[in-house]
Formats: structure tokens, C-alpha cells, sequence
């Protein structure tokens, strides 16, 4: 194997054992709510956050979360949590890609948006 080859084939395995630690969820030693961002980030933005459409605006498919849990009551928050678990017609149900601890995550992000 030449150098060069060797160099590119070991940044490659880098690049590649550095994204599947990103896939395995958030880092332990961040907060709850850090841990929540990037829940949502990975299940829940492809849908909930604005992308480029062609006049240049930010149009999300699905409703902007900002705001739904704002100074919420436990009752709201039960419901938009199994809201989140069981889905609807519309979106998919999400209970068996979170566990609880996982849920608690996302409804912390969630209270800050």
C-alpha cells in the first residue's frame, strides 16, 4: 500500500468513526437540554425547521414547535409527550426510537424554544 494511499484510507476511517459516535445520540457530559437540541435535531428538524425553498425562504413542512410548551401545565406537557409517542396521520409516532430518559431530554428542549 503506497503512502498516499494508506493516508487517505486512515482519514477516511477517522471521518467514519467520528460520525458513527455522533449516531450512537448526544454526548454524556452534556446537559439535558444539549442532549434534547440534538435529539431534535436528528428526529424531529427535518420536519419542524424552515429550509430553503426556491424564492429564498424558510418554510417548514410541519408546524414551528416554538412556543408549545412555554409555561405549560403537566397536563399540557403529558399530552404533547404522547402526542410525540403515538403520532398522527401526519407525522410518524416516535415511542419506540426514544426511551424515557430520552423523552425527558426533548421536552427540556422543547420548554426552551
Amino acid at each position: 500500500m503506497t503512502v498516499t494511499r494508506a493516508v487517505v484510507v486512515g482519514i477516511g476511517l477517522v471521518a467514519l468513526g467520528g460520525g458513527l459516535g455522533y449516531a450512537q445520540g448526544p454526548a454524556a457530559s452534556w446537559t439535558q437540554t444539549e442532549r434534547g437540541e440534538a435529539w431534535f435535531y436528528q428526529r424531529c428538524s427535518i420536519c419542524h425547521m424552515g429550509r430553503i425553498v426556491k424564492d429564498n425562504t424558510y418554510q417548514p413542512m410541519a408546524v414551528p414547535l416554538a412556543g408549545v410548551l412555554e409555561d405549560t401545565s403537566p397536563e399540557r406537557e403529558q399530552f404533547v409527550r404522547a402526542y410525540i409517542q403515538q403520532g398522527s396521520l401526519m407525522m410518524p409516532g416516535f415511542r419506540y426510537s426514544f426511551n424515557p430518559e430520552e423523552f425527558d431530554e426533548l421536552m427540556a428542549y422543547l420548554k426552551t424554544l
